[in-house]
């Protein structure tokens, strides 16, 4: 199936740089998202080190053989397995990386991302980024917030509206890099033609809601793609831009 992509990442209004980092490789049909945490260096040492730690491991796994993951694999394609092998290998690496450089003991980083499997794609998330889907004039979130607040609206303590607003919304459940064994969510969504996927960081999502996140694709979609990701970043900066922002589309 035909696709194009675009992806932007800035640094927002209030940080004074950019911890996001992202990885777009139609050759690989990898794309991820990765949003940093623990300061400057340790923020941006992790995000970097997620996204090239599974760029990695997809390359030399499909060249040669690579270990596996042995949990979790029923019914999973294999994709999806090395997918999820990928990011326990990067969830390791950062946690190696702290280890050895005190100074960026504590570093973090959420994790979201697809990669292409005949007309679907695998699915990964770690954290609160996320994945939309735009199909037929709506909007879908297609990951969960691995948040406290995430949690509670799950479990029916409070409705969306009431979460967004949560002074405790931006506490992770989970994340790459600060303990052994983070939660990890596999799974799969089908492709069909005129599908538009968004991945994002929550300097996107944090600033504008779902509403606004559709009603500017649907306006800015005719013209391009680019157009679309510029329109959501300028939005997210307007609406506050307290945090970094990264946007990754993929139009089928």
């Amino acid at each position: 199936m035909n696709y194009e992509y675009f992806a932007l990442s800035e640094t927002g209004k209030v940080r004074s740089h950019n911890e996001d980092c992202y990885l777009c490789s139609r050759e690989l049909g990898l794309f991820l998202v990765a949003d940093g945490m623990g300061g400057h260096a340790g923020g941006e040492t992790a995000s970097r080190l997620a996204v090239s730690c599974i760029e990695e491991y997809v390359i030399r796994s499909r060249r040669e053989s690579a270990p596996q993951e042995p949990e979790n694999q029923m019914g999973w394609t294999p994709e999806q397995v090395r997918l999820f092998s990928a990011v326990s290998l990067a969830n390791r690496r950062i946690l190696e990386t702290a280890d050895v450089q005190p100074e960026i003991k504590g570093m973090g980083t959420t994790l979201t991302g697809v990669l292409f499997e005949e007309n679907h794609f695998a699915v990964v998330n770690v954290g609160d980024s996320r994945l939309y889907r735009i199909r037929e004039g709506r909007i879908e979130q297609l990951t969960e917030d691995h948040t406290l607040v995430g949690e509670w609206a799950r479990m029916g303590r409070m409705n969306p509206q009431e979460a967004r607003k949560h002074p405790q919304r931006h506490i992770l459940t989970s994340v790459l890099g600060i303990e052994r064994h983070p939660r990890i969510d596999i799974s799969k969504t089908a492709l069909e033609p005129g599908d538009l996927y968004l991945i994002c960081s929550d300097g996107l999502h944090g600033m504008i809601d779902d509403r606004e996140i559709l009603e500017t694709i649907e306006k800015k979609r005719e013209v391009s793609l680019s157009e679309v990701g510029s329109s959501l970043v300028s939005k997210a900066n307007r609406a506050g831009g307290s945090d970094n922002i990264t946007v990754l589309l993929l139009a089928f």
